[in-house]
């Protein structure tokens, strides 16, 4: 370290961080972990559900029924583990002559601490011909 004369002659050393940076530093880490952790596994499931709607076969899509579609969703929805929604209460069709729409959308209300509640949405449409 280097040696630094002041302008009232005395001699100081630089010092690093205080401890309030210090507290600040580890505050905001651990906000940060926090939040990764609470909210990090919706994301990953909402990725999930995704790869599983663009792995719907999409000439079959347009001719089977909306019953139909909902279970082999489900299905898949059970083999990949995505248990935090259901998909009779997030899917939506809209049909027409050549195509069929599926829309998938949701909320997700986690808790965080006392009374803050983080509110996540998602929402995707996907269009089989």
């Amino acid at each position: 370290m280097r040696n630094l004369k002041k302008q009232t002659g005395r001699w100081s050393q630089q010092r690093g961080a205080g401890t309030i940076a210090w507290l600040a530093g580890a505050l905001a880490l651990v906000t940060i972990i926090t939040l990764t952790l609470r909210l990090g596994p919706h994301y990953l499931d909402f990725r999930t559900l995704q790869a599983v709607m663009d792995s719907l076969p999409a000439d079959e899509v347009h001719e089977m029924d909306n019953r139909s579609v909902r279970a082999l969703l489900q299905k898949r929805f059970l083999i990949n583990n995505i248990r935090s929604v259901k998909v009779r209460d997030i899917v939506k069709f809209d049909r027409s002559k050549n195509s069929t729409e599926i829309s998938i959308g949701y909320e997700v209300r986690e808790h965080l601490l006392f009374n803050i509640d983080a509110v996540l949405t998602f929402h995707e449409s996907y269009r089989y011909q």
